[in-house]
């Protein structure tokens, strides 16, 4: 007889538990930024952001920053104050900026690139 398999979302405190959805709150929250930093990284403005953390439209920008911090807590043995370190500490990798200022910019291509990299243990 077959047995069901367990699948664990990574990071479930980062989903409101109501709608099931991320919400932006939350992910500020966890990367201890403000909601404004969520909302300029997601290319939306904050009030709206604020209003409605989880709504479906923000989801798939949330999802790439959501997947940006669950890699990282990964990849430091889910150690999240390591992660936050690593994501303030500048990086010589990144041009010595940190992290951090990617998500500031709403510039979140290079900062998955990086991860995506580490992962998968590449040079950089």
């Amino acid at each position: 007889m077959a047995t069901a398999q367990t699948i664990r979302v990574p990071a479930p405190e980062l989903f409101n538990p109501q709608s099931g959805r991320l919400d932006a709150a939350r992910i500020a929250h966890e990367l201890n930024v403000p909601v404004t930093t969520i909302a300029v990284a997601i290319g939306r403005k904050a009030p709206g952001v604020r209003k409605h953390p989880d709504s479906s439209s923000l989801q798939s920008e949330l999802r790439r920053i959501y997947r940006v911090w669950v890699t990282l807590v990964e990849l430091f043995a889910g150690n999240k104050a390591v992660a936050r370190q690593f994501l303030n500490a500048p990086n010589r990798a990144l041009d010595r900026r940190a992290p951090i200022e990617f998500i500031e910019a709403g510039d979140l291509g290079p900062l998955e690139m990086y991860v995506d990299s580490m992962m998968a243990r590449q040079p950089i």
